[in-house]
């Protein structure tokens, strides 16, 4: 799946990745390839995108992603207060 994460000035991240977990006002969810549509807002705390994109160090981008990679896993944390989130065919969209 194909995931966005956008702020008000510009385009953070654009990233394929297989699994998102993000928290909301009800607890954690989880997002898999090919889940329905879904549109929710987000709490604050961190997305979490696992993705088969793979890099060779631990590092920051822009002092809001940090990058962990793992055997064939490349984990990505970003850190928000708030936000909306749009799923729809495979492609995730967040307003942070």
């Amino acid at each position: 799946m194909k995931i966005f994460i956008l702020k008000k000035e510009k385009k953070i991240l654009e990233i394929e990745g297989f699994a998102v977990f993000f928290y909301t006002e009800k607890g954690q969810l989880e997002l898999l390839n090919n889940h329905c549509s879904l549109i929710s807002m987000i709490s604050s705390g961190i997305i979490k995108i696992y993705s088969n994109f793979l890099l060779e160090n631990e590092f920051l981008l822009e002092n809001e992603i940090k990058i962990l990679c793992n055997q064939n896993t490349t984990i990505l944390k970003i850190k928000i207060n708030s936000g909306f989130l749009k799923l729809k065919n495979n492609n995730i969209i967040f307003l942070v």
